[in-house]
């Protein structure tokens, strides 16, 4: 299928349960607002419900609007045990999420140096000494005075919040950059999802190595299908950390909750392409069946093998180590 045809059998798919894929866009996003709205106490519990929250209701969207193909209708039961399902060893590491997590927090810390820089420029250049004194004010205590949390505070508040503002730029700016990041690293993942749920058996050294060998394969096109009909997910988070920060510093003037709502923002505006997501997900994956099938299959080879060659194996032992290796081959639609 040429990019063009890719769009359109992802829409024609779309229109044929759009009900079904409204309704499972609608939940998922509900389930990423509330994460979201969970940084207004802290941004690090929106962190923490990555693993609790944001990646099983993302796996059981997935699985739901995939079954679709299947007549299998969605409920609220089978989302929760599509749900539960991600914690099965079979579709462990479906993401990549921890390799996401680690490359986004670099993208964040990376950003901070950054916008430390950019930011010290500025308040330098519009407040000058004043800045100047209070950041060496603050330096100066930090490093030979005992600094209680309330001195912190203190410190920073003066100057009507000059510190404050600053450091809050600072930590707050490079957030969308390492959302981005990880909306893309998680997504582009996700396709093994749908190798993994038409794997008979568990075998997560096969899984592994089938993976590896496919994505060698369609690393290349396969990305240029997925940032042609999913870009616009990238596009929306931007734009929404973008709103986000807009409604902090100018609407509602209160810095201190910039960093939630970037990351509210970030999620809010990408639940309304969530439904297109899921169908653009399964169309690519359809046009690279194939690949994951052989990649199975050579995976099965390059194991027996492997075995073979530590251990002599007569030919009935062959066929029957090759059999059961067949129970994990992918099922044929």
């Amino acid at each position: 299928m040429m990019k063009e045809s890719l769009r359109v059998a992802s829409f024609s798919r779309f229109k044929s349960n759009i009900s079904s894929y409204v309704a499972v866009g609608i939940m998922c996003g509900l389930f990423l607002i509330l994460a979201a709205t969970l940084s207004f106490i802290d941004v690090g519990l929106f962190v923490l419900m990555i693993p609790i929250i944001i990646l099983p209701i993302m796996f059981a969207s997935h699985i739901a609007c995939y079954y679709l193909e299947a007549q299998q209708p969605i409920t609220m039961g089978a989302l929760f045990r599509y749900y539960a399902g991600f914690y099965q060893p079979q579709f462990r590491s479906s993401f990549r999420g921890i390799r996401a997590f680690l490359i986004s927090l670099a993208f964040y810390f990376g950003g901070m140096v950054l916008f430390y820089v950019i930011f010290y420029s500025i308040f330098q250049s519009v407040y000058g000494a004043t800045f100047i004194e209070s950041f060496s004010n603050l330096a100066k205590t930090y490093l030979y005075e005992e600094m209680s949390y309330e001195d912190l505070i203190n410190v920073l508040n003066e100057n009507d919040g000059l510190l404050l503002t600053f450091f809050t730029y600072v930590s707050s700016m490079p957030l969308p950059f390492a959302i981005l990041w990880f909306i893309y690293s998680i997504s582009s993942s996700s396709i093994s999802i749908y190798y993994r749920s038409n794997i008979r058996a568990v075998s997560n050294s096969l899984i592994r190595l089938a993976l590896n060998n496919t994505f060698l394969k369609i690393k290349k096109a396969y990305l240029k299908d997925w940032f042609s009909l999913n870009w616009p997910i990238l596009a929306l988070s931007f734009l929404g950390a973008v709103v986000g920060a807009i409604l902090s510093i100018f609407i509602f003037k209160n810095i201190t909750y910039l960093g939630a709502f970037i990351c509210l923002g970030s999620v809010l505006f990408i639940v309304f392409f969530l439904p297109f997501y899921f169908s653009n997900m399964e169309v690519i994956y359809h046009r690279y069946e194939a690949y994951f099938r052989d990649g199975n299959k050579a995976a099965i080879e390059m194991i027996i093998s492997r075995i073979q060659s530590n251990i002599e194996l007569s030919e009935d032992e062959r066929k029957e180590l090759e059999d059961s290796f067949k129970s994990d081959d992918l099922e044929e639609k």
